[in-house]
């Protein structure tokens, strides 16, 4: 399933929505709102099933889906909440090609891997991390039961994909794209610590601290129509 919203012909906005999350989310529901209102973007966001692939094809779709909107858009805008903000900024690291012109981070996600691992047990994931099976968990936030691909693990391992692990920051220090980050002091999924630690090592063009969980359910309309965070970047 997939949402797109054509209000502009210069500006779109990709958003990639949570690891357990859909295009029936919160932030999907406001943001289409949000670009009818303003006028002054459109949108495009697809359920992106993460645990039943590997983060390298997601990138690799990712850069094809940005190629081929390049094509009718001036700008684009990534947003991404949580894992979807993981996927955005390995995006940034690992692909150089002039495709987007901003990034916007909610309660970003820096290390899925060893957040999974810290939430399941490192004993439950042992045949999981060595890609010989699937990995099932209980999604406290959605309150689903997910069955994790058994290259999931793996693939973030070989490829080197988790932002930050063991207290060290992997980003450039200058990322080449402008980054904006939002994120909840009363975070229990994505500790706000991660986002303190990220921008101490990275230039980014914002960081906010908002008094809110990980979802942004309090804020995020604010966020948008107050704080006018698209437009910050115009």
């Amino acid at each position: 399933m997939f949402v797109y919203e054509k209000v502009s012909s210069e500006r779109l906005i990709i958003h990639l929505h949570g690891f357990a999350s859909n295009v029936k989310s919160s932030k999907v529901i406001m943001l289409t709102d949000y670009v009818h209102k303003s006028g002054k973007f459109s949108l495009f966001c697809m359920d992106m099933d993460y645990h039943t692939t590997t983060t390298t094809k997601v990138l690799e779709f990712l850069d094809v889906l940005l190629k081929g909107f390049k094509e009718s858009y001036k700008k684009i805008i990534l947003s991404g909440s949580s894992h979807g903000a993981y996927i955005i900024l390995n995006y940034i690291r690992f692909y150089g090609e002039d495709l987007v012109s901003s990034a916007l981070l909610f309660a970003p996600s820096y290390s899925t891997l060893q957040l999974t691992l810290a939430q399941e047990g490192i004993e439950k994931c042992q045949r999981w991390l060595r890609g010989e099976e699937e990995l099932v968990i209980y999604e406290c936030e959605t309150g689903l039961h997910l069955t994790i691909h058994k290259d999931f693990a793996k693939d973030i391992l070989e490829k080197g994909y988790e932002i930050i692990s063991d207290g060290q920051v992997h980003f450039p220090q200058e990322p080449h794209v402008p980054i904006l980050i939002v994120h909840g002091t009363q975070d229990e999924v994505v500790p706000v610590e991660h986002s303190r630690t990220f921008v101490k090592k990275v230039k980014v063009k914002k960081y906010i601290e908002v008094d809110d969980d990980h979802r942004l359910s309090k804020s995020f309309a604010k966020i948008l129509y107050e704080d006018k965070i698209f437009e910050a970047f115009d």
